[in-house]
């Protein structure tokens, strides 16, 4: 985006002018002659940085004291237009410039959540999976009893399908509090740090995975730009 930089015509007020969207600052008249309409243009790309370009050969503009045609800055530079360096004030255009934010580091909380949740979901398997395996010894025991073996391997199977069946069935009765508690816990975690990086926003992003998220411009919440990765 660009900001056409100058003095109102008018009042002789500083003119920043965006698109269609034109603001006037300072008091009437404190912007001196020598400061044309459009003096210079302030170029804001998608990383957020800044580039000052002197619109006119007749217009100066000093960057640290120093006469420029264009040059990278940022808001920690000292911006004067005109020979009587009329200095700039950086909170009129920080009023136009859209707030911008960095959500990379979003990528490593989403990450490490869907990590531990699919870690979780996996292990919840695999002890389904192995709780099934208690039904396929009692069914060979029923086998052995039908053909009419009901002899020492008859017993130990259906003894060992009792012993396993009751240690799945405490282990399940322990997961039934503990696995809950944990996936709370690790929600609870998620919602409060996979948020808006602006410190006046702070929203939950929801679920959506950090892909998803990144194809988005701007925060659905305060709509803060995001900043290119």
């Amino acid at each position: 985006m660009d900001i056409i930089i100058g003095r109102d015509k008018t009042t002789r007020r500083l003119s920043l002018t965006c698109g269609t969207q034109t603001k006037c600052f300072g008091t009437q008249g404190s912007v001196p002659e020598y400061v044309s309409r459009q003096h210079a243009k302030l170029t804001i790309d998608d990383k957020g940085e800044y580039t000052l370009t002197n619109l006119n050969p007749q217009n100066i503009t000093y960057v640290n004291g120093i006469s420029i045609e264009q040059k990278h800055i940022t808001e920690d530079d000292k911006v004067e237009l005109g020979p009587t360096r009329y200095q700039l004030n950086w909170e009129f255009i920080s009023q136009m410039v859209p707030k911008m934010i960095d959500i990379s580091p979003l990528e490593s909380v989403w990450n490490e959540y869907h990590k531990t949740k699919m870690k979780n979901q996996i292990a919840e398997r695999k002890f389904n999976a192995l709780r099934s395996a208690t039904g396929i010894i009692t069914m060979l025991a029923i086998l052995l009893g039908m053909v009419g073996l009901r002899g020492a391997l008859y017993y130990i199977l259906y003894g060992l399908a009792i012993g396993i069946t009751l240690l799945f069935a405490i282990k399940a009765y322990l997961s039934s509090t503990k696995l809950p508690k944990q996936n709370e816990e690790l929600d609870k975690k998620f919602k409060q740090t996979y948020i808006c990086p602006n410190p006046k926003c702070q929203h939950f992003m929801g679920y959506n995975s950090f892909d998803v998220l990144s194809q988005n411009k701007n925060c659905p919440y305060c709509k803060a730009q995001y900043k290119k990765i």
